[in-house]
């Protein structure tokens, strides 16, 4: 059997879902992705080699199965390659962002003809969904299951003892919001309610946030970590008890699930692909995205009331180890990727 991955190797969701199919299936998967790069007109032509060898895969025997990440990019590059059936993955609430303008527009055609084209489409949550079906996908392609964490990984352990900290593991994007985060610490600490924060990523953002925490002088209180491997992500998230993630936009969020886990109580951004696993109050909090006051009052909520959040982190973890578990939702995966390729 020959599988094709298109996607960005190097991140955690990617890693995740060719292990979990390698597993299962017991096949090495190739893969191809588009170089990185900082300059337009070397990543225009490096998609120009890249849509060039895709090509070619039609003088070669064909890949019984094509998996892609996200519809706009590399599923729609799925329909050029040579192969049996194709799976495509949505990666946001939509593919289609920015939702407006010129690039909404030819995005919105591309994930139209992905959509129509490829054999089986996966929603990691409910609310992928409704883009899919406004996209004009068949109900009976959508596959609607995250790939799961491997709780392996991560431990929960008591941290009822530690000093208040949180961890945030977004990449360090302006639509991820760090500077709010800054400001809310910087809220707090003007209350004299101190609580250490730990930022893992990279991104344009860096120098910005840098100085945001230089300009507030929460040199001790704030930390850029800067990008660790996913295996070290455990450890760090083992000496926080609570994951913030406010970003404006989200889709069903690894990262999220990987805090509920590990024991961190979640303060993320009132957004329906949150609101799916997130109930206000109950298991979390939910906040206005960029607007760091009410984000202060969320930690600080959190922060007074030790018994609520001890009861909401043992939720937690029992809904990841019913519905989030890598290895049994992997297995249900590839077993649906064995009806659609007529293996028993």
């Amino acid at each position: 059997m020959r599988i094709l991955f298109l996607g960005e190797t190097y991140r955690a969701d990617a890693i995740s879902w060719i292990k979990g199919v390698e597993a299962n299936l017991g096949v090495k998967l190739e893969t191809l992705e588009l170089p990185k790069g900082n300059s337009r007109v070397l990543r225009m032509i490096a998609a120009f080699g890249f849509f060039g060898k895709l090509l070619l895969t039609r003088f070669s025997k064909p890949y019984d199965l094509v998996l892609a990440e996200r519809a706009t990019s590399y599923g729609f590059f799925s329909l050029f390659v040579h192969a049996k059936k194709r799976v495509v993955a949505q990666q946001g609430i939509t593919d289609v962002f920015p939702e407006g303008g010129f690039s909404g527009f030819y995005k919105s055609i591309l994930q139209r003809l992905a959509y129509k084209k490829v054999d089986l489409i996966h929603a990691w949550g409910n609310v992928m969904t409704y883009a899919m079906l406004e996209s004009g996908a068949s109900p009976s392609k959508i596959m609607v299951l995250p790939k799961g964490i491997d709780l392996g990984k991560y431990h929960f352990p008591d941290k009822r003892d530690l000093a208040p900290a949180f961890v945030v593991t977004r990449s360090l994007y302006d639509l991820y919001r760090h500077i709010d985060i800054v400001e809310a610490v910087k809220i707090l600490k003007d209350k004299s309610i101190n609580i250490k924060g730990y930022i893992v990523g990279d991104g344009p953002e860096k120098i910005q946030i840098q100085a945001l925490i230089n300009k507030y002088q929460l040199e001790k209180d704030v930390f850029l970590k800067g990008h660790i491997p996913n295996t070290q992500l455990p450890e760090l998230m083992d000496l926080c008890r609570y994951y913030i993630a406010v970003p404006t936009t989200e889709g069903v969020s690894s990262s999220l699930f990987e805090a509920m886990a590990s024991g961190c109580y979640p303060i993320v951004t009132d957004l329906p692909a949150n609101q799916a696993f997130i109930k206000n109050k109950e298991n979390g909090e939910l906040v206005t995205p960029c607007v760091p006051s009410e984000l202060a009052d969320a930690i600080e909520s959190a922060l007074v009331n030790g018994i609520h959040v001890n009861t909401a982190l043992e939720e937690n973890r029992k809904y990841i180890e019913d519905h989030v578990d890598h290895q049994k939702n992997m297995k249900i995966i590839t077993d649906r990727y064995k009806t659609l390729l007529e293996i028993n």
